[in-house]
């Protein structure tokens, strides 16, 4: 028998993008604080000053001291956002799912946006606090569409960077265009884990003459690092 101890509970896709900086599936948002951005004024008026400064002289070096000073704080803030909620998301969560992100290529598409934002160090930290929880973190393939998939039937429509919101030509439905894909990431995601013998349905003996019953997965085997631990966890979504 299942000891309700073992299950993970919830299962959740992520969508990490420059709008917002965390959307989940759940309809989690994490907005994007944008701490390069808020300081943006008072560094371009430091590095006018830097620039007139006799190279190598005393007002110079203050002023590159100046500089890092404020690049150092806008580091920490960032380290701090992403602790906090890769913290929240932890906690909240028994089963993260994200994207492999290309977070290089996304910053010479969309630059500025990307620049200050916090997308891949969120991912690293939920990933390293999953496993150290003994939770599950999976990321999708990055070739896995994602964007512009209909939450309600699965229809694929074609969007642009400025597409917040589309109504799907199948169906109808009004559909949010980060929660639709972070949806599809988690339903994604739960594939990905069943198809590799990581999870398997199960059909729990208090749900069996239930009316709504809810999916139940047994996880059959969890990496942590390069461990491989076999375990009789299950998780409820």
């Amino acid at each position: 028998m299942q000891n309700s101890a073992s299950r993970l509970k919830t299962i959740t896709g992520f969508d990490i993008n420059s709008k917002q900086t965390v959307v989940g599936s759940n309809g989690y948002v994490a907005d994007n604080p944008k701490f390069l951005t808020q300081s943006k004024a008072k560094l371009n008026q430091l590095q006018r000053q830097l620039a007139r400064r006799n190279k190598g002289s005393n007002r110079w070096h203050k002023t590159k001291q100046r500089i890092n000073k404020l690049h150092g704080k806008i580091s920490r803030q960032r380290l701090d956002f992403a602790h906090q909620i890769s913290r929240q998301i932890t906690n909240e969560n028994d089963i993260l799912v994200f994207e492999d992100l290309n977070v290089k290529a996304m910053q010479k598409f969309n630059g500025s946006m990307v620049a200050d934002n916090v997308m891949a160090l969120i991912t690293q930290l939920s990933k390293y606090k999953a496993e150290l929880e003994g939770k599950l973190y999976h990321e999708i393939g990055r070739f896995e569409k994602s964007t512009g998939i209909c939450a309600e039937c699965g229809q694929h429509h074609v969007l642009t960077l400025n597409d917040r919101h589309f109504i799907c030509v199948a169906c109808g439905a009004h559909q949010n265009r980060d929660l639709s894909a972070a949806k599809s990431i988690a339903n994604t995601g739960e594939l990905d884990l069943i198809a590799a013998g990581i999870v398997a349905r199960v059909n729990p003996t208090s749900q069996r003459k239930a009316a709504n019953k809810m999916k139940v997965f047994e996880l059959s085997k969890f990496a942590v690092g390069s461990e491989k631990k076999r375990s009789s966890l299950a998780f409820i979504s």
